[in-house]
């Protein structure tokens, strides 16, 4: 047995067949007999041609599918629950005659216009738009409360209550604000912030998408110091999120998908197939330099690194799964996830062992200078993780003592973590829409974060809901942080349903925003009730900014019983794959305190607002509702990566006949290159999206990042060979009637 791979590392020079280091069927599997071979790999490896046909035909069938049918995505209504949903359901179903209206906000920073300023305004303002292209109907002026003027266009409708011509109007707004200096001039609604919103997303994910690429192959040749070795885990890693797009169009045919869907395919896709990819591709460079033919290599990677693969793969898929468990928004973005991994697990342990027969040696063609040395030393347990394994092992309760207790501090901030749904506050805070969302709100409170009752009743009863309503004005505007109540009431055309709406002075993220529709709710909503008792099938809903409440407090409730279905059955799997049980429970343990501590990161970045400057964005104070549901999902899965990689290392040594702790110190500094390269990879990809303009993504980006980080040095590095060691043989053995993957 080859006690250090570095005594090993010479190529051989003679040829292996008539291609010179390809394969053939004749090759002689000779090579370290105790190691195991993958009969799927070597499959794949001796069919080096048909396996990768097959795969560019999967991705050129998915690129079509991308731009033949393209990915449904799910109406906000979809993700509603509770009494919000049935508000909402009970407006889908009703007809309001509305077309598509937006609202130009005339102020003046030094006060309210005088009636004079007001009037000459009006009237310039109704003979500008009265032309312009897409305008069909210009409304009556009225005040703002603020002392400002708001005009109402209507505009073409394009059948689906969006404006469909609003350029025009735009830049005549523009050139208006450009000729009155002194006042600010603007104009919102919710096209002209779709429109603005679509763009800058648009414009940002082409920005991380032309920089992730780059960013990945550039940490890929630092690792592998090769051209070709370098683009192979590249290709693999755009070909698994082509082809999981093509699945994911194909499921929202059927089951339209969160629109943050594609972007989490993207993330994870790219990060998870370059990771695999490289895990495996590194371990057959590793066995081809100890002397492995070709096909060996191949076989041995397939058997080792490729079970490491499928082992974390399939725990990742299960963890992902949680949010299967969730439901609602969570269903779309959990199965687009499970997609994209299962994708780069089957790539990982199919095409690649295919392309690395194609290539042979020749995978390490165009090999970068300076690079020989650094691959002579990865491995040893002289460079910099053998030494650090073997200062942990030596002392690993004290190692296991300081750097958790420092895991632990900074996973504490996250008991303070507060959660909201992101509204227009989490925009990007210089786009003109939201500028003018924010003007137009101080002018309409009642009109923009508004809480909407809604009540469904007969049509002959329409009157008396207006007056039941409207009977309950003085008491809904003594509710603290009710900006105002509507003076009328909103009907539909036949009657049926009828609308009414309170504004609220606190944004959703704001603490005061439950407990002001738990009041609305306990209080005015039973008044409306008790006076149309009378009234046969009368329904009474909140709607509006409740909606964002009702979601919050859903995924709060669900996110427990997520928590315990992963773990649950991330145990299992450990349980199944190493036969241990105490490095089972160690696992779950290791898994939850670094996410724990990618949490206390993300409240102590986001929380506040010292790293504003630096990340570019508006603290809001909170964390995305839907944020700490999927980075548990996210980062548990994840983590098991590394862990599994490493522990596969240390359970081969231990395997092979050395002791406990020398097998803790062989196998970390075995993989920790391996692990370090490939977080590395996860790191530059997440770190790009903690650059977009949505907040929500930057926080996402930024967790990730900051939770690989952790997990692959501090956790891996530290606190996994610590336990390890103290576990001895523990980590190795267990009940004999449980199954043992690791043999």
């Amino acid at each position: 047995m080859i006690q250090n791979p570095t005594d090993a590392l010479v190529r051989p020079t003679a040829p292996e067949g008539p291609e010179h280091g390809q394969p053939s069927a004749t090759d002689e599997l000779a090579y370290r007999p105790d190691l195991p071979r993958s009969p799927l790999a070597l499959w794949c490896a001796r069919h080096r041609w048909s396996v990768p046909a097959t795969a560019l035909l999967v991705v050129l069938g998915s690129v079509g599918l991308l731009g033949t049918v393209g990915i449904t995505t799910q109406d906000i209504n979809d993700q509603l629950v509770g009494d919000s949903a049935e508000a909402y359901d009970t407006l889908d179903e009703a007809d309001f005659g509305d077309v598509p209206t937006e609202f130009i906000i005339v102020s003046d920073p030094e006060g309210p216009l005088s009636p004079e300023r007001a009037a000459e305004l009006g009237s310039e303002l109704a003979t500008t738009y009265e032309t312009v292209p897409g305008v069909i109907a210009v409304g009556e002026t009225f005040a703002g409360q603020d002392g400002s003027i708001v005009l109402p266009l209507e505009f073409t409708d394009n059948g689906e209550g969006v404006a469909l011509e609003i350029d025009g109007s735009l830049q005549a707004t523009d050139d208006l604000a450009a000729l009155h200096g002194d006042l600010t001039i603007s104009q919102f609604g919710q096209t002209s912030l779709d429109q603005e919103m679509n763009d800058t997303v648009g414009e940002d994910f082409q920005r991380a998408e032309l920089f992730a690429i780059p960013a990945t192959l550039i940490i890929l040749l630092l690792a592998f110091g090769a051209v070709v070795a370098a683009g192979v885990p590249l290709l693999i890693g755009l070909g698994s999120v082509a082809a999981a797009l093509g699945l994911t169009a194909i499921v929202s045919t059927w089951r339209p998908v969160d629109q943050n869907s594609q972007a989490i395919v993207l993330l994870i896709g790219l990060a998870v197939g370059v990771d695999y990819a490289l895990l495996i591709l590194r371990r057959a460079r590793e066995e081809r330099r100890a002397g492995a033919s070709v096909l060996d290599s191949i076989g041995i990677a397939g058997a080792t690194a490729g079970r490491a693969v499928l082992i974390s793969g399939l725990t990742v898929v299960i963890a992902m799964s949680g949010m299967l468990v969730a439901g609602g928004m969570f269903t779309s973005l959990g199965l687009g996830a499970m997609l994209v991994v299962g994708v780069a697990v089957i790539a990982a342990v199919t095409v690649l062992p295919a392309l690395l027969g194609l290539l042979g040696d020749k995978v390490d063609a165009l090999r970068l200078p300076f690079t020989r040395r650094r691959e002579a030393r990865r491995g040893s347990e002289n460079s910099f993780w053998g030494h650090l394994a073997g200062v942990v092992t030596r002392r690993p309760l004290a190692s296991l003592v300081v750097v958790g207790g420092l895991l632990v501090a900074l996973a504490t901030p996250a008991l303070g973590m507060k959660t909201a749904i992101g509204n227009v506050e989490a925009l990007p805070q210089d786009l003109k829409s939201v500028q003018a969302y924010h003007q137009f709100q101080t002018a309409v409170p009642a009109e923009s974060d508004a809480l909407q009752v809604v009540v469904r009743a007969p049509a002959e009863s329409a009157d008396d809901v207006e007056a039941a309503l409207l009977g309950v004005t003085a008491d809904a505007e003594s509710i603290t942080h009710i900006s105002g109540a509507a003076d009328e009431v909103v009907r539909s055309t036949d009657g049926t349903v009828s609308t009414w709406n309170l504004g609220v002075d606190v944004t959703p993220s704001d603490d005061a925003m439950a407990p002001t529709v738990e009041q609305v709710r306990g209080e005015l909503l039973p008044q409306v009730r008790a006076e149309l008792s009378d009234v046969p099938g009368a329904d009474v809903h909140l709607g509006g900014q409740a909606a964002v409440v009702d979601l919050t407090n859903w995924m709060e409730d669900s996110l427990p019983w997520v928590v315990g279905f992963v773990l649950a059955l991330s145990l299992l799997v450990m349980l199944v794959s190493f036969g241990s049980p105490a490095l089972a429970l160690a696992t779950v343990g290791l898994n939850l305190l670094s996410v724990g501590a990618a949490y206390g990161a993300l409240v102590l970045v986001f929380g506040g607002t010292w790293a504003e400057g630096l990340l570019d964005f508006t603290s809001t104070g909170v964390i995305a509702s839907w944020l700490p549901m999927m980075l548990f999902v996210l980062l548990f899965g994840l983590s098991m990566d590394y862990h599994i990689f490493v522990t596969s290392r240390v359970r081969e040594a231990f395997d092979a006949g050395d002791s406990p702790r020398l097998a803790v110190r062989r196998g970390v500094a075995r993989s920790a290159g391996v692990v370090t390269a490939a977080a590395a990879v996860m790191i530059g990809v997440f770190s790009i999206f903690g650059t977009l303009s949505m907040l929500e993504m930057k926080q996402l980006g930024v967790g990730l990042a900051v939770a690989v980080l952790i997990d692959a040095t501090v956790v891996r590095g530290v606190l996994l060979p610590a336990v390890l060691t103290l576990l001895g043989e523990r980590a190795h053995t267990g009940p004999t009637w449980l199954p043992r993957l690791h043999h």
